[in-house]
């Protein structure tokens, strides 16, 4: 799986990154471990230093055989943005797996489905 994390006016430091590979991207494998994965994750401060609800998490997933999946997430701060992207991700995907599931069984009998 690629990878792709950047900051937008503001920088990235080692914690951010690191909360970032360990909320966002681990618990995304459990559902895509594929090397040909792709996600890009951009973190922005909307307003810069005057403050407010202005951190913004956006992730784009992309996977072979599926459309690109984007979500935006804004809050107070980039833990609780990253952490509100992670949750509706989960949710985006899993309901994408288990639609390409109920097509791929249409038409089987009931007792062969998967």
């Amino acid at each position: 799986m690629k990878v792709l994390m950047r900051g937008v006016h503001l920088s990235l430091t080692d914690e951010l990154r690191d909360y970032a590979n360990r909320h966002l991207v681990d618990p995304l494998v459990k559902f895509i471990d594929d090397e040909a994965t792709e996600i890009e994750i951009a973190m922005v401060d909307i307003n810069g230093p005057k403050g407010g609800v202005d951190q913004e998490c956006r992730v784009t997933v992309r996977m072979p055989g599926f459309a690109g999946m984007h979500v935006t997430e804004t809050a107070e701060t980039m833990f609780h943005a990253i952490d509100a992207a992670r949750d509706t991700l989960e949710k985006m995907i899993t309901r994408t797996l288990e639609k390409r599931r109920e097509q791929s069984s249409q038409g089987l009998p009931q007792d062969v489905r998967f």
